[in-house]
């Protein structure tokens, strides 16, 4: 019999000897003595629910009915589906046909462990879609001013004007590039993991990508920050505006149409998402040798894509250091979770 069930029978039986215990009743009265185990059948109801339903999913959820509310009482649209959900899912997807190919005879069980793993960032991408009814509405300032004296402070020069020392249209489309793959850096790591069958280390990185992404979303609701290409347009000389040789104009094109959240620069989550994907290349580099081929790969295409958030006029240097300090708040929230997780999974009995 799984442990939760088991748990509950010796809770059901303890009020039912209580309710049998009629003086009993009387003499302490109904509420003192069934009040405590309804209670504690509640709170290992709930606790069996976090084991099975996980931390990310049970976050993210809460967040999704949150905004919800918030869009449709403050009269904005909710988006059900946008092109931005495309890549994760074709990936999981991808990811479901392999398991099946190597393992054919348990390609149903496999496939909804999959499905599950890979459903909060269907919820990620939701949430990111409907921001823009939300943020532009709660706070109705602009700290881009402050971001930029903060970047003059520390550096003396404005970055993203300094930047145009180097420029040209070969290096704007190298660094589009770099920038192009802050999503996709992780999502490789973790296809990896999902084809190996590396569970637990595929739901702690994707615990640390959801609070990554909430601590994101919550510093574009209630701390708007446009970007130096914006703020400072009027700024740029030499060139007034970037050009590339092939794909730059095409990708920025395609940023402009999926950018739904106005002022949103502070922190980088370009930055904070591929902070995780570094983390997890390291923590995993000797795991086997394409996870050490990996880490090798990712160290100059993620630092790459860090200098090109200020190259592109994307971010201030301080959204920067926001980016690493929102991963690295994420990243020890996570560690904390999967150790209570995991004792919630032996509790019950549920495989990991």
């Amino acid at each position: 019999m799984n442990k939760f069930w088991q748990i509950m029978t010796a809770t059901r039986n303890t009020s039912t000897d209580a309710i049998g215990s009629l003086p009993a009743i009387r003499r302490r009265g109904f509420v003192k003595t069934m009040f405590p185990v309804l209670i504690k059948g509640l709170f290992e109801r709930g606790l069996y629910r976090i084991a099975t339903i996980g931390f990310d999913n049970l976050v993210l959820m809460f967040m999704t009915l949150l905004l919800v509310g918030s869009a449709i009482s403050l009269g904005g649209q909710v988006r059900l589906f946008q092109a931005t959900v495309i890549l994760p899912v074709v990936i999981m997807l991808f990811a479901i046909a392999m398991r099946i190919k190597r393992d054919p005879e348990n390609w149903r069980e496999g496939s909804m462990y999959m499905l599950r793993d890979w459903v909060p960032f269907v919820l990620v991408v939701f949430l990111y879609e409907n921001l823009a009814a939300v943020a532009g509405q709660v706070m109705p300032f602009d700290i881009a001013g402050v971001m930029r004296e903060w970047d003059l402070v520390i550096l003396g020069v404005e970055p993203t004007i300094w930047a145009q020392k180097i420029y040209s249209p070969l290096l704007t489309d190298i660094m589009s590039l770099s920038y192009a793959l802050y999503l996709a850096e992780p999502l490789f790591l973790m296809f990896l993991l999902s084809l190996w069958g590396k569970r637990a280390e595929f739901r702690h990185m994707a615990l640390t990508l959801t609070f990554t992404f909430l601590l994101g979303f919550t510093g574009y609701v209630f701390l708007p920050c446009s970007p130096p290409r914006y703020f400072i347009e009027h700024l740029y000389t030499d060139p007034i505006r970037l050009q590339g040789l092939f794909f730059f104009d095409r990708l920025q094109g395609a940023w402009d149409g999926l950018s739904v959240v106005s002022g949103g620069a502070f922190p980088s989550l370009h930055v904070g998402i591929s902070a995780v994907a570094l983390i997890y290349a390291f923590k995993f580099r000797n795991m086997n040798k394409t996870c050490r081929i990996v880490w090798y790969a990712y160290v100059p295409m993620v630092t790459s894509l860090w200098f090109s958030t200020v190259y592109l006029r994307h971010h201030w240097v301080i959204d920067i250091f926001a980016g690493w300090f929102v991963t690295g708040v994420a990243y020890l929230v996570s560690c904390a979770l999967m150790k209570v997780w995991r004792r919630l999974r032996m509790r019950y009995d549920l495989p990991f």
